[in-house]
């Protein structure tokens, strides 16, 4: 009995941060940034790409990720699929394209009211939450100004432009608080209908020679933001786990502020650099806090100062 439960214990240490384990605990493995990598070639001698299921189709297949380090792996899979396109073009379009999207994605159907709350939470919506409404891509900017300049603080200019710091923190805070406000499954569906909609070749690895060269929509980029993506979830889950966070919690400026200041701690761990923390009358905190609870309780408020 004493040998089988250490060998459980050890089953526990080994498991590192995946998408399927049910161990609880703050991710130590580094986030990606983008910049670091000027080709597939440098990615693949960091995060290993499989790719199954394979077609023809350069479109259909699957694409499964994985990301080994401190002693911790992340471990995600992108399939073919519906995309953010397709839920848009239902949600604007006929009765006909509800049902349609219903038979492909019922999921999608089932989490309708997580979606939404999730498309406001995500951009700036001025004419139902105010002239300086604020949404994750200000949350993720915000952070990156809070970055004290050291001498390891950028490595180049670009990482404090909007591939570097700023593309980091946008995902993995974005999956951070959409696991922790709702769940895990709705932050991984979110996430995999984004990026098939940016880059529906990633599930093949079937790249055209504009596809390698293009700057904005570059596959590189977009297999880092999967792992990013999967890093913000297990950040999340640990801090749902920590804060007991449901949908009765309130998001003070406080608690907000405490949140947010958690996903620096991580930052500065991972890449080994001083950021300074938010507070409470912050207004990007206070702004924050307050959409996320009009957004909960479906109400919504304007010009709060």
């Amino acid at each position: 009995m004493k040998s089988y439960c250490i060998l459980l214990a050890l089953i526990f240490i080994i498991v590192g941060c995946n998408h399927n384990s049910t161990t609880i605990q703050k991710p130590i493995c580094k986030a990606l940034l983008a910049t670091d990598f000027n080709s597939m070639d440098e990615l693949k001698s960091v995060v290993n790409l499989n790719y199954i299921n394979q077609s023809d189709d350069s479109c259909k297949g699957t694409v499964q990720i994985s990301y080994t380090n401190q002693g911790q792996t992340i471990y995600s899979e992108l399939s073919d699929g519906i995309s953010e396109g397709d839920i848009m073009k239902a949600h604007k379009g006929t009765i006909l394209d509800k049902v349609s999207l219903a038979f492909k994605a019922p999921y999608a159907v089932k989490i309708r009211n997580e979606l939404s709350k999730i498309f406001m939470l995500s951009r700036r919506r001025p004419t139902i939450f105010g002239e300086n409404d604020v949404a994750f891509y200000d949350l993720a900017q915000a952070s990156m100004r809070n970055i004290l300049v050291t001498k390891n603080s950028f490595k180049t200019v670009r990482d404090s432009l909007e591939k570097g710091y700023i593309n980091t923190f946008n995902h993995i805070t974005a999956q951070a608080l959409i696991t922790a406000i709702f769940n895990e499954d709705v932050a991984y569906y979110i996430a995999s209908v984004h990026e098939r909609f940016h880059m529906p070749h990633l599930v093949s690895g079937k790249f055209s020679t504009i596809d390698l060269i293009d700057t904005v929509n570059y596959p590189v980029d977009n297999y880092i933001d999967i792992v990013n993506n999967e890093i913000g979830q297990e950040l999340g889950k640990y801090l749902k786990h920590k804060y007991t966070i449901n949908k009765n919690t309130e998001w003070t400026a406080d608690f907000t502020c405490k949140f947010l200041n958690e996903i620096h701690d991580y930052y500065a761990e991972s890449f080994d650099i001083q950021i300074k923390p938010y507070k409470i009358n912050d207004r990007i905190i206070r702004r924050f806090s307050k959409k996320i609870e009009a957004i909960n309780h479906m109400n919504s408020y304007l010009h709060i100062k």
